[in-house]
This record gives structure tokens, sequence and C-alpha cells, in this order.
């Protein structure tokens, strides 16, 4: 069982309630990982990369800030604007529909 990850623009919602292992972001209080259970928290991120697992699968998205909040069961990434990027943090063109 993992946590619920929520994506959430301006624009509408880009990942909803997608099951995930493990979700990595880069906030002022400095990287985090987030798994299920994991304590509440409330943290405003940096211009950076967020990551989330599904099993061998690694998914990089690039945040133009924003906040994250973790419940414990879910965490909820809000940001201003974001695209695919690959692990080297190259964006995406044409990404294969995965949400």
């Amino acid at each position: 069982m993992g946590i619920k990850l929520k994506v959430v623009t301006p624009s509408g919602t880009f990942i909803n309630d997608k099951e995930v292992d493990i979700v990595n972001v880069q906030t002022i209080d400095g990287d985090m990982g987030i798994l299920v259970n994991i304590v509440p928290l409330v943290s405003a991120l940096k211009i950076g990369t967020m990551s989330f697992r599904i099993k061998d699968k690694v998914t990089y998205v690039h945040v133009h800030r924003g906040l994250v909040v973790v419940d414990g069961k879910q965490c909820k990434i809000i940001t201003e604007r974001l695209y695919l990027i690959d692990e080297k943090g190259k964006k995406l063109e044409t990404p294969d529909k995965l949400f």
C-alpha cells in the first residue's frame, strides 16, 4: 500500500489520487522522501524536481514553487506550473500517457 499523490495547478489536476510508493520533493526545509503514514506536514516547494515511484518506474516532474501538504494517507502538491522531464532534467515534449 502506497501514498495517494495529487498534483494540482491553476490549469487543473495533473495527477488525481494515484497510489505511489514514494514521492520525493525539494522544499525550503530540504529534500524529503514522503511515504505512506508519514507524520502530517506542510512545506513550501522550491523551483526544482519532484519525482515519484510506482514499482520500478520513476517519473520526474519540474515544479515551479508551490506547497506540499501531507496527512499520512495523501500527498498533495500545489504548484503554479509544471512539466514532465527525464532523469537528466530535459523537458519531455510528447510524454507517454502516465496518468
